[in-house]
């Protein structure tokens, strides 16, 4: 069975909430930090309510609220958690980054942010002209063309390939199934210092992204097969045995495999 290619889901997101949309870009020196564009809207006087999973990324929430506009950096949990504070009757346009992305810049750890929503102003200085344009526009094209505007201004203050970005991309290469001393061995860094590394850029040790990426290469199987066989995802993910992916599954979300698809169909 081919590989899968690692992409950070939020599947609740899109079966939970109000006429969702979405456009994944192509991998390009340009789009090579963004994994998603998306909006969806929230209703009034209604639980507006959904749950994130880990998947180790970052996304920018802009509230498209012309008496209300907000952005919001919004983090990745360690295990899966519900998300309650939305606005009534706003229309939400989101962008999702890939963890290994060179676009935000913040003044704190990630360690600090994890499983967070904060306004963007508390943590990442930035001239907030163009991001603020997004708010008052209409339409999800135009959205989407502005915030590739915001990227093509940061271009040339992206730093070369890190030492974490560089890690990441061994982790997807081998779908989580790498540990820290091959990491310390590959790179020639101390597993000390990688961890000091990741924590504080993803937040999560070389440790618990490998364990979130076969959990999400996992999810994104039983997705593209709907009547997927637990052995087999089991077997291309590295897990011992199919108890020994339940469990792993388990551990990010708190809920079976089944149980989790289960919960979703509600909002199909």
């Amino acid at each position: 069975m081919k590989a899968l290619t690692f992409f950070p889901s939020q599947p609740e997101v899109q079966y939970k909430m109000e006429d969702y949309i979405e456009y994944k870009p192509l991998r390009s020196s340009i789009n090579k930090n963004i994994a998603l564009y998306y909006q969806f809207k929230t209703q009034k006087e209604s639980i507006n309510s959904f749950s994130l999973i880990p998947d180790g990324s970052i996304d920018l929430l802009f509230c498209c609220d012309p008496k209300k506009p907000s952005i919001f950096l919004w983090t990745s949990p360690l295990q899966r958690s519900e998300q309650l504070d939305f606005q009534e009757e706003c229309e939400y346009f989101g962008v999702r980054l890939f963890p290994e992305q060179g676009i935000i810049k913040l003044k704190y750890s990630m360690r600090e942010l994890l499983g967070k929503k904060i306004p963007l102003v508390d943590i990442m200085p930035v001239d907030p002209i163009i991001l603020e344009k997004i708010l008052f526009k209409k339409s999800f094209d135009e959205r989407i063309e502005l915030f590739g505007k915001f990227v093509n201004s940061l271009i040339s203050d992206m730093s070369c390939q890190s030492i974490v970005e560089y890690a990441i991309k061994k982790i997807y290469k081998n779908k989580g199934n790498i540990n820290i001393n091959q990491l310390s061995m590959d790179t020639g860094y101390s597993d000390r210092y990688l961890r000091k590394k990741f924590e504080e850029s993803i937040g999560f040790s070389p440790k618990q992204f490998s364990e979130m990426v076969r959990f999400q290469n996992s999810l994104a199987m039983i997705f593209k097969e709907r009547s997927y066989n637990s052995l087999d995802i089991a077997y291309e993910n590295g897990y011992h045995d199919q108890a020994h992916f339940i469990k792993g599954f388990k551990k990010f979300v708190d809920l079976t495999p089944t149980q989790f698809i289960e919960n979703l169909s509600h909002g199909w």
